[in-house]
């Protein structure tokens, strides 16, 4: 008799919670979230979000970082190791700092610039450069082909 009693109260209890379960949540409650602990934040911003945020420039969109490739070095980070010409475009190979090389052509993005054109001896990159107030201007950046006696510098 006294097994009968435990398993019907365990089962009591068992369709008690199951009812719980099935309850719908209130609107405005968060989901997810701990049980109420009563502590009201009135207003108050949460203490433990971060107060810094990406500076954001009016009219560009944020776009992820490429994780490797061309797209992934900054122009003050490659060298320009070669010239050809292929088919009569020419072509510059640019080596990243880990001694990675990119054939390019002209419109190819790096991760600060663009190649605006292909020289004979040399690559002109066109950066956007940031000014003490936050306004972007664009600047040139060429780049001569690395020679064999400056390859120690």
């Amino acid at each position: 008799m006294k097994t009968r009693l435990l398993a019907c109260a365990a089962l009591t209890a068992a369709a008690v919670v199951a009812a719980n379960a099935q309850e719908p949540i209130p609107v405005g409650a968060r989901v997810g979230s701990a049980p109420a602990s009563g502590y009201d934040d009135m207003g108050r911003r949460d203490p433990f979000v971060s107060l810094i945020t990406p500076k954001k420039i009016p009219g560009t969109t944020t776009q992820a970082k490429p994780a490797s490739g061309l797209g992934a070095l900054a122009v003050n980070d490659v060298l320009v190791t070669g010239i050809m010409t292929v088919n009569g475009d020419p072509i510059a190979l640019l080596q990243g700092p880990d001694g990675k090389s990119f054939p390019t052509k002209k419109g190819d993005k790096l991760r600060d610039g663009v190649v605006k054109r292909i020289d004979r001896d040399a690559v002109v990159f066109a950066q956007q450069e940031e000014d003490v107030l936050g306004v972007m201007h664009p600047k040139e950046t060429r780049k001569p082909i690395r020679t064999s006696e400056g390859a120690g510098k």
